[in-house]
């Protein structure tokens, strides 16, 4: 730290015989004293002969993760002189009381000679974590290093499941009868004392049953085991976020209470026609699109009002202020991210073209037979309860795209520190940096743990590297996941200012990400987005679960701590970790030819000649194995009548089922770090990019292995829309554009490490960029062949006319909308 070397900087101390003046301790409380001059006290205080260190030398020369945090003590106050030689910028090292050993950076301000007082906080206790790495729960069964869920627990999740199943049964009965009930004041918050069971330390949490209710309580930091607590039911804490309809029967409003309530806007809308009581349409307001239930004694033609959340407090209505009426404006077709007015929760929704019936769509989508072009699936996670406090487990599906919600607020320790109206005003930030940066922020700012709060020490060895970082990652709970971590390579002076948690993320996601381990492999369409390997039970046969898990916490403390990760993974990955609609176009990326086969059957006239059944031959290493895609698959033969139903289940097989478990271990582990509202703003192009970092593209080497193909065959690169399109690429595309164009055209933003000259296709061999001449009446936009690594190109009659379309195209690619 500091620019001063070893020669201007000299140890001062009273006592032990140092030589220098003596550090002076003021025995008054620190928070009574005004310094006359401020100086910097590094956060990083060495301490060689701690004698209150909890642990042991020796012990602390053992790979692991190591709690840091503040002892009882007061701050102390010392007063000492700088050294002659040093000068203001340099640092000096001071001796205070139990040999403990302080650097001091010399203020702008002074000079060597003068007398500083200094504030020392409280030396640092660092515990080990004790009870070693927790074990992973597992719903469905032991292996993989997951272990049977205990009968207690099992009995408290099924109570929790049963209770949420009758608390969403009620909900939809009272929408579809009576709409929903009249808004009544809130009842003054109830508080309860419970006693913090055994074993559990602060962040951790434990279950407690209040008035047949299930709660998970996280410990707080000044907590201990056998101490009382109180706790407010979260059926209590989200009272002022419920919405319901006031007594006249056509204003949907949100009740809050007034030290909580965010800035509102009222808006009025006329129900569309073919709209029935308790049916849900979607328009946009406020610039976000919104899901209305109708309510029960209201009908077609007749105006309904809800308020949102805005994030403009200026624009916030009085009592005498109209409504803001609305119109249905043109929304984009395909499915969209819709805040659902009633509990205001997101929700997937999907629009089909007409403007003048905005009913909601995707009901139809969803219950009608499977259409590969319309129909969509979300997972599904719902998280309960495991062995161990440290490491929840829970249950992951595919269900219709329009059946799974998330919260639009993010809670802390019980309070709201992130909005609604927040998150819909980063959501129309247009620049990705844009929202990076708010996300960050809010990571930073109001989610991390304060380094004054207790942070971690992360020992690993390097020849051990993946072994120890496992061992201290796995041995963490949640609360741990959010603090400030500083690592050591044991054997290694080095210490951390940002270096060795970069390379840390690094190392540690290239041995993961590596197809050698056995955990992941390339996708079949593109050797740079990795895919997960449905047979890393054999590779790994006792951990490959631990591992999953491991990664998935590495990946969201990454992504928490503005880190990137070695590794691209295929798109629907990604589209998981975000909640986003899966379709059947999603089994084009890892494997083109087995989505081209299924899409072929469609054109069959009698599909019983290909005798086909309901199952997919695996090959584990070399051993093939049939699997069953629907219950009793092997004895269904498939037919023109259940053609879809055999479409639907090869899709829900490939993007899910064939890799639930390790998947489950994925997204849980990355949520122990980050809140899943927080990623709604972004699309999965964008995390990508967030993750994994914006590429370095070098447009020169990218045009120099670029092939052309179709109208440019003959003048390549010398054609006029080539010309246009490079220029555009070139001179005007930013970072990342460049990037989403990578992605439109290869399906990833990846680039070989040899550059784009050893880009490969879906069958492994080198396929360089391509650009396809097509003609317009082909395609309006330009579209993309990722298995191909080609660009379908339409000539255009201007350079401002590519600009458009190819700017549309590229940011059209992440939103499932149709821009044919």
């Amino acid at each position: 730290m500091g620019n001063s070397s070893s020669n201007n900087r000299r140890r001062h101390g009273g006592g032990g015989g140092t030589s220098g003046y003596p550090a002076q301790r003021h025995t008054r409380n620190s928070s009574a004293i005004s310094s006359s001059i401020n100086s910097s006290v590094s956060n990083e205080i060495s301490s060689s002969t701690n004698t209150t260190n909890t642990v042991a030398a020796t012990a602390l020369s053992r790979p692991g993760a190591y709690s840091v945090t503040r002892s009882e003590q007061r701050s102390q106050v010392f007063r000492v002189q700088i050294p002659l030689e040093v000068q203001p910028g340099q640092i000096f090292e001071v001796v205070c009381s139990n040999a403990r050993t302080v650097r001091v950076r010399c203020p702008a301000e002074s000079r060597g000679g003068n007398y500083l007082q200094l504030t020392v906080p409280p030396e640092p206790l660092t515990r080990a974590q004790m009870g070693g790495m927790a074990a992973l729960t597992s719903v469905t069964g032991e292996g993989g290093g997951a272990v049977r869920m205990n009968s207690e627990v099992q009995q408290r999740n099924t109570e929790l499941i049963q209770s949420e199943i009758e608390q969403i049964e009620r909900q939809l009965q009272n929408r579809q009868t009576n709409g929903t009930a009249p808004a009544a004041p809130p009842a003054p918050p109830t508080t309860y004392m419970v006693t913090v069971p055994r074993g559990i330390r602060p962040g951790m949490q434990f279950a407690v049953d209040v008035e047949g209710q299930r709660m998970m309580v996280t410990c707080p930091a000044n907590v201990q085991a056998g101490m009382n607590l109180r706790i407010q039911t979260q059926q209590q804490q989200q009272q002022q976020q419920q919405s319901s309809l006031n007594s006249s029967g056509g204003t949907i409003s949100t009740n809050s209470s007034s030290s909580s309530m965010p800035p509102m806007q009222m808006f009025e809308v006329i129900v569309p026609s073919g709209v029935q009581p308790g049916q849900s349409f979607s328009l946009l307001a406020n610039g976000q699109r919104v899901l209305v239930t109708c309510p029960p004694n209201i009908r077609p033609g007749q105006a309904v009002r809800f308020n949102l959340p805005i994030a403009d407090k200026s624009q916030q209505m009085s009592a005498s202020s109209p409504a803001k009426k609305l119109e249905y404006a043109d929304i984009p077709d395909g499915w969209a991210r819709t805040i659902r007015v009633t509990d205001m929760k997101f929700q997937w929704t999907r629009h089909d073209g007409d403007k003048d019936s905005p009913v909601d769509t995707q009901s139809k989508a969803a219950t009608t037979i499977f259409d590969i072009k319309i129909s969509a699936y979300t997972r599904k996670l719902r998280f309960l309860e495991g062995n161990d406090p440290r490491m929840r487990t829970g249950v992951l599906e595919l269900v219709p795209a329009d059946q799974a919600s998330v919260d639009s607020t993010v809670q802390k320790n019980g309070k709201q520190i992130v909005g609604y109206a927040e998150i819909a005003a980063a959501h129309d930030k247009k620049k990705f940096e844009d929202k990076a940066e708010w996300f960050q922020m809010i990571c930073r700012e109001r989610l991390r743990i304060e380094w004054s709060d207790g942070h971690m020490k992360m020992k690993v060895r390097r020849t051990h590297l993946l072994h120890d970082s496992i061992e201290a990652v796995m041995s963490l709970g949640p609360t741990d996941m959010r603090k400030i971590w500083r690592f050591e390579f044991l054997g290694e002076a080095a210490i951390d200012a940002g270096g060795l948690a970069r390379e840390w993320f690094q190392l540690v996601t290239e041995q993961l990400f590596d197809p050698d381990m056995g955990l992941w492999l390339p996708s079949a369409s593109n050797q740079m987005a990795m895919r997960i390997n449905p047979a890393s039970e054999i590779s790994c046969p006792e951990n490959h679960l631990i591992y999953f898990r491991f990664l998935g916490r590495v990946m969201g403390k990454a992504l928490f701590d503005g880190q990137i990760v070695a590794g691209h993974m295929v798109r629907h990955l990604y589209k998981h970790i975000l909640g986003w609609p899966v379709t059947f176009e999603d089994l084009e990326i890892p494997d083109e030819s087995y989505y081209n086969s299924l899409k072929s059957l469609m054109d069959l006239d009698n599909i019983e000649d290909m005798c086909l059944d309901f199952t997919f031959l695996e090959n584990d290493l070399g051993e093939n194995r049939s699997v069953d895609l629907i219950e009793n698959g092997s004895n269904i033969t498939v037919t023109n009548e259940n053609l879809p139903q055999f479409l639907e289940a090869n899709m829900k097989y490939h993007m899910m089922d064939r890799v639930k478990r390790q998947l489950t271990e994925l997204l849980l582990g990355f949520f122990d770090v980050i809140p899943e509202p927080l990623l709604t703003i972004f699309d999965f192009q964008e995390l990508e990019l967030l993750m994994c970092g914006l590429p370095k593209i070098d447009i020169d080497d990218w045009m120099a292995n670029t092939n052309y193909q179709g109208y440019f065959e003959q003048s390549g690169k010398n054609a006029k829309t080539v010309k246009w399109f490079w220029e555009i690429v070139s001179d005007e595309f930013d970072h990342e554009q460049r990037a989403r164009l990578l992605q439109f055209s290869t399906g990833t933003s990846g680039v070989p490490s040899r550059g784009f000259s050893v880009l490969q296709s879906n069958d492994g061999k080198i396929r360089k960029f391509c650009i396809n001449g097509i003609k317009k009446d082909i395609s309006l936009y330009p579209r993309s062949h990722t298995c191909f690594n080609r660009i379908d190109l339409p000539i255009y009659n201007s350079k401002d006319e590519l600009r458009e379309k190819l700017k549309v195209a590229i940011e059209s690619s992440a939103t499932g909308f149709d821009i044919e």
